[in-house]
């Protein structure tokens, strides 16, 4: 593999080549590729060589004594600010007048180069455009114009003969050689300000959004510029050297940039401003630069604070106790504040953010800020303050023995500390070692109880990091930075300018690092009492004394350890370039003998990177190294999260990130995972995912850090570098039961080391192929009647629960109308009561007349007799008077012979025939149609209340239509006509519209809505089916209803429903019509059909077209189907249900526990996302032609976690920036991103930040809680 591809194809050769010479000289296109007029060259050679040409008249003038050198670099400057205010006026106001005069495109030769350009003349639009492109912002062009101007007049000065023979002692040699190659230096320089930034080697963000990058190379130009004048107006003494060396850098500064040492401003300014932070103000690195800026800030407002503090005691609680404050997580509180304000009134776009943000408050103290958060942190600085004040006043009456003694128990809970964290991880002695304490095995019956045995360890270690340590190193440091006087000398005192200025830098690092890293601390002053107590004659030890000797403990430590990591990656990947055979290419023994040759260099070079805290750069990941711009700590320019590859798998991610928290919480508490170092990274393995964790912050108590998910979908390279993987795991967590003692790591140059291993509650997936199940003949049978089981379960459940939000949203409106009409009197409201409840009296005696004068009528009268049903639809506002309403209801009606529920059907054919016509018909539902009486007639108003009251009317009739004779529902046929709905269906003859008669006051309670009961099939069609309802089951669901809205108990009204004949026949008609669209003649009963019925695909006819119209019984259609077809699973492989209190269990456990649907379903995403224990989906391999399953259950899965070389990853990074953002390899097969199981160079690169890495997830910084 690693020889037969190339590291740069030829296409990026070549660019590369054209690139380059941009590169060095600072802009100008010399190398384009092709045949360019020789004015274009000519153009960019003037603008290149102007500064020297201008400055050379005035370095003569100079020289000559016409002018004062600031008086030729003030005119200088100006010409220069002037040649490019002019220059880019031109050429703006040449394309702009071009853009307007062309309407059209300009043609292009399409046999031509990408970046070929067609000139027709030296000061056409097209060599403006090629050699001095526009600005993207105006005001820019003043900017740089400014800064040119001033970089040149200042440059004037700075490389004059005079003061370079002043500099050095009248060297000719020296003179005439930083002379020439400083001009030179200073025409890079300026071309960027003049036209546009060259491409950089040292490129940190993949757009210059603000045109910050043609100031970069100025900047640095200035800064030795500034020493040289601190030198000639300040000190001429003590700037001598630093100017001497400064004007040799400036001269060679072109290497720099041209090597990519030097990094972009905001780079380098965060950088700096990290630097600063971390070590001489004892803070850490931070998860933004918002959060950087504003606590370097106020950390530097404490530094002036504490160093113009005129009594020591009053600085040292001023430190302790900002120095705690300054340690929490006060950047979660921002963001906490942020989201609340962002997100009080309407929902997060980033869903695994809101996961995390909701279910934090499950996982105790300290997820987030809240009442008790502030009242421990407040408690905790009360203790601070008070123990620094009174130790530091009394400081004077202890004697030496007191800060030794406590020297010596901070040493102890050092080497404690670091005992109690290593016992608890898997690996011992730097991972060489296998820990026997550790438990082995997958089993969580037998590694849970097995690692419970090292809590006691875990929790004791929480003690000593968070509580005792920092306390006594607190008294410690409280005892020892004090005066002879505290209460009335400052820390200054007897102290110079410049060593007040170091000084303080410690006191205020020393007081807050104890906080914000413990363990660190620990061992840093530790070294520094044995510093202490052995040098106690030293002069220089006990005049900076504990301070600043931290600060350069703590800064060798890091560097040290740093250093180690870039070595021990160093050597990895040289030595894997040789022994593993698909590593080794043609030149590897060629490189090989170099890097032994050069040796020496090499560590140089390592020692360099380490030295500026800079990532080592891997050409192209071979061990060809070299020093890669510094970058701050969490490495790339976006936000942490802002950006992922989503895809369907990323939801997986979202869940797991909340639960996974919880457990990185555990395993950093306890130490299980080592120290959480801001830059460490880590690795999580657990079946087919990949989960790429780093710490970002580190305080008292917390820690922040990214969680990234891996695609799940593996590539070869994937593949090979996670089965490795797997092998190391396997070898650290699996342990024989034959080893007894331990044993070496089999693979210590990896750059991964395992640590820890924990249970997480996540999605196990399971995919099965149904061959043999699915096809089997009885498959279809079981299903259908499984689907017709669930839909009526499914169906009364929706309405059940339906009517129940309707009382309740009326329940709260009357509540809400009572309180409104409470403020207006309440004798006025009492009075209305009264009236009410007379005419609410009155109006049931009229119904009960009503009622019993129509009971009185024989059955016989009315056994030929339809009866329709329809529900009265209260939402529309009445616009008819009750007389007009009485008409429409009733007198427009000519027939219920259309009804397929007509008594006729439950008697002989020989005693069907048709109906005479009525003239006036019954109210009341299911009642025999009579003469009009005295009761119907008479007293309207009465029951037109008696309609609104029971709920029910029915449809508007045209009056004016012919009468026709009506048929029995089996004999009429409805013609075909289009509808509304833009659907061609069948007008609707099975229509149960109207407000049925329930025989049962309850049977309200679930009655089915109006637009459930017009459906567009002849009864014709419907009545082969009727008989397969499944009654008993009915009337047993009815008893798993909620029917607290009838304010009666269950026993009470179950029977009565159940036996309301008129309900039933309701949800009979419904649930049979929709179980006509899924039956099929046995030639169809197929896999294949009951694939494309659980997708949604369903055959074409009427009822489809009408049930597709109404979204909400589609889906409750659907559902009940899926729900039939996975118990048509369960039943083949588990058995038939023998009992409905069987098929109850499974469909409570369905509506409760699962999500049965399709993989790309929203309602899927949701599922996941909201942790439903478990998920089924359907797929059909079309290449196989087999079908799977896919089975989602939540359980308890073991996740393995390892710990990451630091170094490693950086350097691969640096490359990988290197490549595509300067390189533009892009080439998916290029040899950097090829699979290298021990740097895990593919899953590296995978895990960069976009657009240059693909993770699937990326989260926002979550802090997790390590107390």
């Amino acid at each position: 593999m690693g020889t037969g591809i190339p590291l740069l194809n030829e296409y990026k050769q070549d660019f590369f080549f054209k690139r380059f010479p941009q590169t060095v000289f600072g802009g100008p296109k010399l190398k384009i590729g092709y045949d360019a007029p020789p004015y274009v060259y000519l153009n960019q050679l003037v603008l290149f060589f102007f500064p020297f040409l201008l400055g050379g008249i005035f370095t003569l003038l100079v020289e000559l004594e016409t002018m004062d050198d600031y008086v030729g670099g003030i005119v200088f400057g100006c010409l220069m600010c002037a040649f490019v205010i002019i220059t880019h006026i031109i050429t703006t106001v040449v394309q702009a007048k071009m853009a307007s005069d062309t309407n059209y495109p300009t043609k292009r030769n399409l046999l031509a180069e990408e970046d070929e350009v067609d000139f027709f003349s030296c000061c056409g639009v097209e060599t403006f455009e090629f050699v001095v492109p526009m600005k993207k912002f105006r005001l820019n062009i003043a900017i740089h114009a400014i800064a040119g101007g001033a970089l040149c007049g200042l440059s004037l000065m700075y490389l004059s003969p005079m003061t370079l023979n002043n500099l050095y002692n009248n060297n000719t040699g020296a003179t005439v050689m930083l002379f020439i190659f400083g001009w030179f230096t200073l025409c890079v320089a300026q071309y960027p300000l003049t036209v546009a930034a060259p491409p950089e080697i040292a490129t940190y963000r993949t757009t210059d959004r603000w045109e910050l990058s043609p100031l970069t190379r100025p900047f640095y130009l200035g800064v030795c510029i500034a020493f040289h004048l601190l030198w000639k107006y300040q000190d001429a003494t003590t700037f001598r050297s630093t100017d001497q060396t400064l004007h040799i850098v400036y001269a060679c500064m072109i290497v720099l940039w041209t090597c990519g040492l030097l990094p972009p401003l905001d780079c380098l300014f965060f950088w700096l401003f990290e630097q600063v932070h971390v070590y001489l103000l004892g803070g850490s690195p931070m998860a933004s630069e918002l959060r950087l800026v504003v606590l370097l800030t106020i950390s530097l407002a404490v530094y002036f604070g504490t160093y113009f503090m005129s009594t020591s005691l009053g600085a040292v609680i001023l430190c302790a106790v900002t120095g705690y404050l300054f340690s929490t997580d006060l950047g979660g509180l921002s963001t906490q504040i942020y989201q609340f304000i962002k997100y009080r009134n309407r929902v997060s776009n980033d869903q695994g953010t809101v996961a995390i943000r909701e279910n934090s408050s499950k996982f105790q103290f300290l997820w987030k800020w809240g009442v008790f958060e502030f009242l421990y942190h407040f408690v905790m600085l009360a203790i601070v303050g008070v123990m620094a004040g009174l130790l530091n006043f009394n400081s004077a009456d202890f004697g030496q023995d007191v800060w030794k003694i406590l020297g010596y128990v901070i040493i102890g809970i050092c080497i404690i500390e670091k005992v109690v964290r290593d016992i608890q991880s898997v690996y011992i002695v730097f991972g060489l070692w296998r820990n026997m304490l550790f438990p082995g095995g997958s089993s969580s019956r037998m590694f849970k109880p097995r690692k419970r045995l090292l809590l006691p360890l875990g929790i004791a270690r929480r003690v000593l990091v968070n509580w005792v340590a920092p306390l006594v190193m607190l008294a410690y440091s409280s005892v020892l930075i004090t005066t002879s006087d505290p209460d009335s000398l400052s820390l200054t005192v007897n102290r110079g300018t410049y060593e007040s200025v170091w000084y303080i830098f410690g006191v205020v690092r020393v007081f807050r690092a104890i906080w914000q890293s413990t363990t660190n601390t620990l061992l840093d002053i530790s070294i520094a009492h044995i510093i202490l107590v052995t040098m106690d004659t030293n002069t220089d030890v006990t005049k900076y004394g504990l301070p600043v000797l931290s600060l350069l403990i703590s800064l060798c430590r890091d560097r040290c350890f740093q250093f180690l990591n870039k070595m021990y990656f160093f050597f990895a990947l040289l030595i894997t370039s040789w022994t593993d055979k698909k590593q080794r290419r043609s030149s590897s023994a060629c490189i090989f003998a170099m890097i032994i040759f050069l040796f020496p260099l090499y560590l140089g070079i390592v020692a360099l990177a380490t030295a500026i805290s800079a990532p080592l750069l891997p050409f192209f990941t071979l061990p060809i190294f070299f020093v890669a711009f510094p970058r701050p700590n969490k490495f790339w320019p976006e936000d942490v999260g802002a950006s992922a590859n989503v895809n369907p798998d990323t939801m997986f991610y979202k869940q797991f990130a909340p639960v996974f928290s919880a457990a990185l919480r555990r395993g950093f508490a306890n130490g299980s995972l080592g120290e959480p170092n801001p830059g460490n990274h880590y690795l999580a393995r657990f079946q087919d995912r990949l989960v790429w964790l780093m710490i970002l912050e580190r305080g008292a108590g917390y820690c922040t850090v990214n969680i990234k998910g891996l695609e799940l979908q593996e590539t070869s390279c994937h593949t090979v570098e996670a089965a490795r993987l797997d092998d190391i795991m396997e070898e650290a967590f699996e342990l024989k039961e034959s080893v007894k003692v331990g044993k070496l790591n089999h693979y210590p140059l990896h750059s991964l080391t395992p640590v820890d291993s924990d249970f997480v509650s996540t999605y196990s997936d399971a995919r099965n192929v149904l061959t043999g199940i699915i096809d089997s003949p009885d498959a279809f049978r079981i299903t259908m009647n499984s689907f017709v089981k669930s839909l009526v379960w499914v169906l009364l459940h929706h309405v059940n629960k339906m009517k129940l939000k309707e009382k309740s949203r009326e329940k709260n409106s009357l509540i809400t109308e009572n309180n409104s009409i409470s403020s207006q009197g309440k004798e006025k409201v009492e009075m209305e009561e009264i009236q009410q409840r007379q005419e609410t009296n009155n109006n049931i005696s009229n119904r009960n007349t009503q009622r019993s004068s129509i009971r009185a009528v024989t059955p016989t009268q009315a056994q030929n007799n339809m009866f329709v049903t329809v529900e009265t639809n209260k939402s529309q506002p009445s616009v008819m008077t009750k007389s007009k309403k009485m008409k429409s209801s009733w007198g427009s009606l000519a027939s219920f012979t259309d009804s397929i529920f007509s008594e006729d059907e439950f008697t002989d054919n020989k005693n069907k025939k048709k109906a005479p016509i009525r003239q006036e018909v019954s109210p009341i539902f299911g009642a025999p149609a009579v003469q009009a009486t005295k009761t119907v007639t008479k007293d309207p108003d009465d029951i037109d209340d008696l309609i609104n009251d029971l709920d029910f009317g029915l449809p508007a009739m045209d009056i004016n239509k012919p009468k026709t004779v009506a048929q029995p529902a089996s004999m009429t046929r409805a013609p075909q006509k289009r509808n509304t709905f833009g659907n061609s269906i069948y007008k609707p003859v099975t229509n149960l519209a109207g407000s049925p008669d329930f025989k049962c006051p309850y049977s309200a309670q679930i009655s089915l809505p109006k637009r459930w009961r017009e459906l567009p099939l002849e009864y014709s069609q419907l009545s082969k089916f009727l008989g397969q309802f499944p009654k008993d089951w009915y009337k047993h669901v009815l008893e798993t209803l909620d029917w607290s809205g009838t304010n009666q108990s269950k026993g009470s009204v179950v029977p009565g429903v159940a036996n309301d004949d008129t309900l039933m026949n309701c949800y009979t008609q419904l649930a049979m019509a929709c179980y006509s669209i899924f039956d099929s003649s046995a030639s169809y009963n197929s896999a294949s059909t009951m694939y494309k019925f659980y997708i949604g695909d369903l055959p074409w006819n009427a009822m489809v077209d009408w049930l597709a119209e109404d979204k909400e019984l589609y889906s409750l259609v659907l559902k009940a189907y899926r729900y039939g077809f996975k118990m048509m699973l369960d039943q083949v492989l588990l058995g038939e249900f023998s009992s409905p209190e069987e098929v109850q269990e499974c469909l409570e456990e369905y509506d409760r526990d699962w999500y049965i649907g399709l993989e790309k379903d929203e309602e899927w995403k949701a599922a996941v996302l909201s942790s439903r224990p478990n998920l089924f989906s359907l797929g059909h391999n079309n290449t196989q032609g087999t079908y799977s399953s896919r089975q989602l259950s939540i359980q308890e899965v073991l996740v393995q976690i390892g710990r990451l070389n630091a170094e490693a990853v950086k350097a691969q990074w640096a490359n990988l920036s290197l490549e595509l953002l300067y390189f533009t390899n892009d080439d998916e097969e290029r040899y950097s991103i090829q699979a290298h199981p021990t740097v895990l160079r593919n899953l590296t690169v995978q895990a960069a930040d976009p657009p240059l890495g693909y993770p699937i997830f990326s989260s926002q910084p979550i802090s997790i809680p390590t107390i």
